[in-house]
């Protein structure tokens, strides 16, 4: 090493210390430093054939139900979880039952059967079905252009612009890795229930130092304690059991609404407790699908600026503003919780009354008959945040990682000298820079071509603004996922700029948007599936070539699952009946799909000048751009003079600026933050031994159990319109007084 690079490394290897601004909790990241492997096989086998033929099938499984279940009414997906459980027998099984045969494939040395199933074949096949679970967000553009907009580009067509927006974002990946995969601080929360999962299938193959505690505490009480894989069993089997009761036998459970128990029928109090149709205050749910692992995984102060920012935007101000009438709304039976849009008049607002059937772009003449167009107090909040977020995650990572990221950036990853991980990861060899940039060319240059020719009319520029905005959004927004585990979207802001260069024009704003998104969201995904293979020692080449192969099958598997459902001119239709109660299709009219619809007329059929900056919801713009590079700063400045007791850098202004809109059942914020307080605080501080052992094999483990018999359920009773019979914790639209579900009698 040349004297500068050394004296760079040490530099940099002083920011990975105790002092860095990438450590937001350094009691966290120790915790997590002993859960996760610090040793290492090589000669475990890594990129089989097995993992092809495993990989492969769940790729195709999840990526078609998944697509399919993207019509649902009520947004549902099968997880990975699911195939990583599967996956394991299967995985044995092939071990045990195919002959070894070795050959050579263009140069590569290939053996049918190398020895038993490994956990890095278990790590590789979980990014192939990771993928397939994912679906390709491309799907929701061209859903939402064939079913409003009546434009289909074609078979070809499609499967490029698939292509295109679900692989741009890798080269991006590759600049990113110094910073973002090798610092220890970047612990990466959400991929740590996966950790623990194969650490309880795979015991004996890598060694944690939680695994030496473990072993020290059971021989000094002398009793033993359940293994892992036990506790993974027992967890997935209760939960599967327990799902059968809120999502099938008393569907009330799903939303408890305490404020409802307490105010007068037909009063705000109804309204304002109430889950489903409004902010659901202090709103519990029974139903694990509804909160997830997720408030199991990240840290405590995560979810108590999840829960502030919910107090401050969901339960304070839109009901504030609804009731004050703060953005001139008329009245109108459209209920608070919801993404539709409604006319002056308070009727709802559909594109088809402003948009030309032929040009598909807005005539001026028809939206001045109905303008202005207004959209719930919710909704208006939801946007807000997503500017104030996007912005504070730009400002707060100038301000408080800037220089940390500097010294990591010029000392090109070799700060970590002394991390084991990084050692132990360095006897690989590393993917090289140009297999990202040579492939980020090759897909900028076909993206540009599918954009400008086949029928979406994007200009070539539009093409290469989207992706210099992704790429320049992409780092601050994973430096809030790396360490704390929260995701941000580019999707607004995409919107905005484009709806404002380009206004009237709805299917290039989509286009525009699905770019902005998804090439940071596959960026994203790149870099958190080289984390779960820098933990578990997986070859970075093999999780490259991993993600890559899984992600073009899924465009194919995605594409043509997506195909055989629209090609029932009864689904089409079903999703227009979104915000109806007709019987026929009501499963499936798509929350997901008149979502991207109705941001398609706010900010590109309408545009944000029209639909904002000429009407009373101009400050959810301005207000929002402000706090988000505001309010960053005033909390640095507070941690540097003010000081004290109050740990201003845990007080995180991208979460805490970050409301969630309209959802199908709001009662997942509070649910959230108990289900945290429980294991993340409580259990966490005060049982620290059995939170290291079990928390994330248990929060993966109700995960799986609940996703097996949300499946069953929807498949062998909601879709063949099979319901329990009606009682008292098990409401319909006939019997009261429980209403929409939730004990809540709202009268409009």
């Amino acid at each position: 090493m040349a004297a500068d690079d050394k004296h760079l490394a040490e530099k940099a290897a002083e920011v990975e210390g105790g002092d860095s601004s990438l450590v937001m909790d350094a009691d966290f990241e120790e915790m997590i430093s002993k859960v996760v492997p610090t040793t290492d096989d090589t000669t475990l086998p890594s990129f089989t054939l097995r993992v092809w033929i495993i990989g492969t099938f769940f790729c195709f499984v999840l990526g078609a139900i998944n697509t399919v279940f993207l019509f649902r009414s009520n947004s549902f997906g099968v997880s990975s979880y699911v195939a990583i459980l599967l996956a394991y027998p299967m995985g044995n099984f092939l071990a045990k039952v195919m002959p070894s045969v070795k050959f050579n494939f263009f140069g590569i040395e290939v053996d049918t059967n190398p020895g038993p199933f490994s956990i890095k074949e278990h790590v590789l096949i979980s990014i192939f079905a990771g993928t397939g679970a994912s679906s390709i967000y491309g799907i929701d553009n061209l859903g939402v252009q064939e079913i409003f907009y009546d434009l289909d580009i074609g078979h070809w067509w499609g499967i490029a612009f698939l292509f295109c927006s679900a692989t741009l974002g890798f080269g991006i990946a590759g600049m990113c890795r110094s910073f973002l995969i090798r610092p220890k601080a970047m612990i990466w929360p959400s991929i740590l229930p996966s950790v623990a999962m194969f650490m309880a299938f795979h015991q004996g193959e890598l060694h944690s130092q939680v695994e030496d505690e473990n072993a020290a505490s059971a021989a000094a009480s002398g009793k033993k304690e359940w293994s892992q894989l036990k506790m993974f069993g027992v967890g997935t089997l209760a939960m599967g059991v327990w799902t059968f009761v809120p999502g099938f036998m008393a569907s009330t459970l799903r939303t408890i609404a305490p404020l409802c128990w307490i105010t007068p029928a037909g009063s705000l109090g109804q309204k304002l407790g109430s889950p489903v149709w409004g902010p659901g205050i202090f709103s519990l749910s029974l139903d694990w699908t509804v909160a997830g692992s997720t408030p199991m995984s990240i840290p405590f102060w995560v979810a108590v600026n999840q829960l502030a920012s919910t107090i401050i935007f969901l339960w304070v101000l839109s009901p504030l503003a609804w009731q004050g009438n703060w953005f001139n709304q008329p009245e109108t039976s459209v209920q608070l919780n919801t993404t539709s849009l409604f006319k002056k008049d308070g009727a709802p607002f559909k594109g088809a009354m402003i948009i030309d059937k032929n040009t598909k772009t807005v005539v001026d003449s028809l939206y001045n008959k109905v303008k202005p167009i207004h959209m719930t107090t919710i909704f208006a909040f939801a946007y807000m945040g997503h500017f104030a977020s996007l912005t504070s995650s730009i400002t707060n990572t100038i301000v408080w990682h800037g220089k940390d990221i500097a010294r990591q950036w010029r000392a090109n990853g070799k700060s970590d000298k002394n991390d084991i991980h990084c050692t132990l990861i360095d006897k690989y060899d590393e993917v090289p820079n140009t297999w990202y940039y040579g492939f980020f060319v090759f897909t900028a240059i076909l993206t540009t071509i599918v954009a400008e020719f086949s029928g979406l009319n994007m200009p070539w520029w539009a093409t290469f603004f989207a992706i210099a905005l992704s790429t320049c959004g992409t780092i601050p927004i994973a430096i809030v996922l790396a360490t704390s585990g929260v995701s941000l979207y580019m999707n607004v802001v995409s919107q905005f700029l484009i709806g404002l260069i380009l206004p009237g024009q709805p299917i290039v704003m989509m286009a525009f948007k699905c770019l902005g998104v998804t090439v940071s969201l596959q960026c994203l995904t790149l870099l958190g599936d080289l984390k779960l293979g820098h933990y578990m020692k997986v070859p970075p080449r093999h999780v490259f070539l991993s993600q890559m192969l899984s992600q073009i099958m899924a465009v194919f598997f995605c594409y043509i699952s997506y195909r055989w459902w629209m090609a029932t001119p009864e689904h089409r239709e079903w999703v227009t009946y979104f915000g109806s109660k007709k019987a026929a299709g009501n499963l499936w009219t798509s929350q997901t799909l008149n979502t991207y619809y109705s941001a398609s007329l706010i900010w590109g059929a309408v545009g944000p000048k029209r639909f904002f900056f000429e009407s009373s919801y101009a400050p959810v713009i301005y207000v929002g751009l402000a706090l988000g590079i505001s309010l960053p700063i005033v909390l640095r400045l507070c941690y540097l003079f003010v000081g004290g007791p109050i740990p201003w850098q845990l007080i995180y202004a991208p979460i805490l600026l970050s409301p969630q809109g309209p959802s199908g059942n709001q009662a997942h914020h509070f649910t959230g933050f108990v289900v945290s307080f429980i294991f993340q605080f409580f259990i966490y501080r005060y049982r620290s031994t059995w939170w290291k052992k079990y928390n994330y094999v248990l929060a993966t483990a109700l995960d799986v159990g609940s996703a097996l018999s949300t499946i069953f359920i929807t498949l062998a009773f909601e879709d063949r319109h099979i319901e329990f019979p009606a009682w008292l914790l098990n409401c319909t639209d006939s019997t009261e007084p429980c209403g929409r579900g939730d004990w809540c009698a709202i009268t409009v």
